[in-house]
């Protein structure tokens, strides 16, 4: 899915000298310990279980956010349809609440191109992807009794009014989507 040689710098922020790069798969279980707290189960192995099924299905890119040389960050996307998803994404605990998720999901935006940017989350990273722009489109309870959030972001360009009913009256375009992390 990714196009970028791994390893090579992609993203680099002036200001704090953050670097996005697309991790090879040597560096999996290095990412999969950033994304462990992302996972339902909250481990290093059901990370690294998640990265490996869909790398194995060809669907996914894995990108590190490294912060002097450190991977503090990281987040898989993964084609899903004619969208791509965020599966995973995670900032590590000491360097949370600085705009590192932001620049990620920012990177993530700008990867799918026109192509829908969806996530699926829990109650507490519901407020995270609001606060960063998205919309929520769906809701499921588990059997747990839990409920799962599905999140949203459309891709520039035409949008509809109306949902299900009347989707194709009242066509309007719109200019590129923003984000909340420039107006930051």
């Amino acid at each position: 899915m990714a196009s970028e040689e791994a390893g090579e710098v992609i993203y680099l922020d002036p200001n704090s000298r953050f670097e996005i790069r697309l991790i090879p798969e040597s560096g999996y279980a290095e990412a999969a310990e950033v994304l462990a707290p992302a996972t339902g189960e909250g481990t290093t192995e059901a990370a690294l279980a998640r990265i490996r099924q869909f790398a194995d299905e060809g669907k996914i890119a894995v990108y590190g956010g490294v912060l002097s040389g450190e991977l503090v960050a990281a987040y898989l996307l993964k084609r899903d349809g004619m969208a791509n998803e965020v599966a995973l994404i995670a900032v590590s605990f000491e360097q949370r609440k600085r705009g590192i998720g932001r620049l990620l999901l920012k990177d993530a935006l700008h990867r799918s191109g026109k192509r829908p940017l969806t996530a699926e989350t829990d109650e507490e990273g519901l407020g995270f992807y609001k606060a960063c722009g998205f919309k929520l489109v769906g809701r499921r309870k588990q059997p747990s009794g839990v409920f799962r959030y599905r999140v949203g972001w459309h891709a520039p360009g035409a949008r509809f009014k109306g949902g299900t009913t009347g989707a194709t009256e009242g066509r309007q375009e719109v200019g590129p989507a923003r984000s909340t992390a420039e107006e930051s």
